[in-house]
């Protein structure tokens, strides 16, 4: 059997009690956050423009999009809602691939769910299944991903949005084929975006796949069929990746029996993964030495040469948010001045700061052996920093991995980010409802959870 079909079964034949607890415990996890991020992400500038877009485009009336209200069709619906949950550098992420699923499985899964009356059982189902088809592709194309420098979410994400979709349409086995073959011609997102230092263009990568992948599906239901192969070797998809023998079987081994979606984190700071490790590590280097800001001479940071060479390192002047959220020498600045670098860091004025401005010019990005060594072969997020004091005292720290938050934690990032729309009844309500999602009967009864006091576009 090709891989194509393989995971096409895999998806057409899970069923919720193949579940294992901490597995549907772990897809709630992620509802939650996600949810959290598309409510505070909705109320950013570029999120008003991509809802702007979709309001003007109208639409049948089927799905919700967070924070507004506006009822328009499920695949709108969806690639607004990804486009705020990939809005503010949040997301959770698969480390091992760079992937970040929930701004592309939950929107698919919450607009779906909403139109077609799913219970939370179901709605839990198709997100596992998007994930771990979505985990396996890039796992198995990541070398090449790297090369090309291809977004990583972009690239996959469509095939987390196809097996979501194409599980809640109730697609069989040969029809999920076609839709995961079709997911493979949906490949979107570039890294040049994020770290060329123009514009706004990746906030919306995880809308674009979930659309694509919705599209997928849908063209695949009304008998449009595709490639059957393209996840097999030497054909489509992993071709164009240059796949070979040394990857090819990440596809399907352990599928059902190991879950990837176990090993998803979340970003605790508002920046790129590659930097996250900086910040923890000056977190942690504070807690023992706690120096001054204004005491600093200079500080040092090691990372691997991809992020150095072609994600953090290329800004050294952020000229908007976005920008900030992909330098390394800025956004270490930020966290040592203002003891933070989250959603409330993350602004205009601070990009302005002159004392940010000023530590950022005196901060070093380098490629560090052992980090280097590390990411090669596990691929972990670490970094190393050093901070050099002006009367001569240096702290070091490394951070081999990112920590992992605890339930509690997530909770509390959660009631941050959702507090920016809905009040503390509402919020508490909504926690309280992902939690229980798998006793939800009709996810139509959610959806209205998710609507806050109507922002200006």
């Amino acid at each position: 059997m090709s891989n194509t079909l393989e995971l096409a079964r895999f998806v057409t034949t899970l069923r919720f009690a193949d579940l294992p607890a901490e597995v549907v415990t772990k897809a709630k996890e992620i509802a939650l956050h996600a949810w959290g991020v598309q409510l505070a992400a909705s109320t950013l500038p570029w999120s008003a423009q991509v809802y702007r877009f979709v309001e003007s485009q109208g639409g049948v009336p089927e799905s919700t999009v967070v924070n507004y209200g506006l009822r328009t069709s499920a695949i709108n619906a969806a690639f607004v809602n990804g486009s705020f949950s990939h809005g503010f550098e949040m997301d959770d992420n698969h480390a091992r691939t760079g992937t970040k699923l929930g701004c592309v499985t939950v929107p698919t899964a919450t607009a779906f769910g909403e139109r077609d009356h799913m219970s939370g059982e179901d709605f839990l189902t198709a997100i596992v299944a998007g994930y771990e088809v979505a985990t396996r592709v890039g796992l198995t194309i990541r070398p090449g991903l790297d090369v090309q420098s291809a977004h990583p979410t972009g690239s996959v994400g469509a095939f987390a949005a196809a097996a979501t979709a194409g599980w809640l349409l109730g697609l069989d086995e040969q029809t999920m084929a076609h839709a995961l073959g079709g997911a493979g011609a949906q490949r979107s997102g570039l890294n040049e975006i994020p770290t060329s230092g123009r514009g706004h263009l990746k906030r919306t990568f995880g809308g674009m796949a979930a659309a694509g992948g919705i599209r997928s599906a849908l063209l695949a239901r009304e008998g449009l069929t595709g490639p059957l192969t393209t996840l097999d070797l030497g054909s489509g998809f992993t071709r164009t990746f240059g796949v070979d023998e040394s990857t090819i079987g990440n596809l399907t081994e352990g599928l059902g029996k190991e879950w990837e979606i176990l090993t998803v984190h979340y970003k605790i700071y508002a920046q790129d993964g590659y930097i996250q490790p900086m910040s923890e590590a000056f977190e942690k280097l504070r807690a023992r030495h706690p120096f001054r800001t204004e005491d600093i001479a200079s500080v040092w940071l090691g990372t691997n040469s991809l992020a150095h060479d072609d994600i953090i390192g290329p800004i050294t002047d952020p000229q908007d948010v976005t920008d900030a959220q992909f330098s390394a020498n800025y956004s270490a600045a930020l966290y040592l001045v203002k003891g933070g670098a989250a959603f409330d860091e993350y602004t205009e004025e601070n990009l302005h700061d002159p004392a940010v401005r000023d530590l950022a010019s005196r901060v070093t990005l380098t490629v560090d052996r052992e980090i280097e060594d590390d990411h090669v072969r596990f691929r972990p997020r670490g970094a190393k920093v050093s901070v050099t004091l002006k009367n001569g005292d240096e702290y070091h720290e490394t951070v081999k991995d990112l920590r992992k938050m605890a339930p509690e934690d997530l909770d509390e990032k959660y009631r941050n980010l959702s507090r920016r729309v809905l009040d503390e009844e509402r919020s508490e309500k909504l926690l309280e409802t992902a939690h229980q999602l798998d006793a939800v009967a009709d996810l139509s009864t959610v959806t209205p959870q998710l609507v806050g006091e109507r922002q200006n576009p």
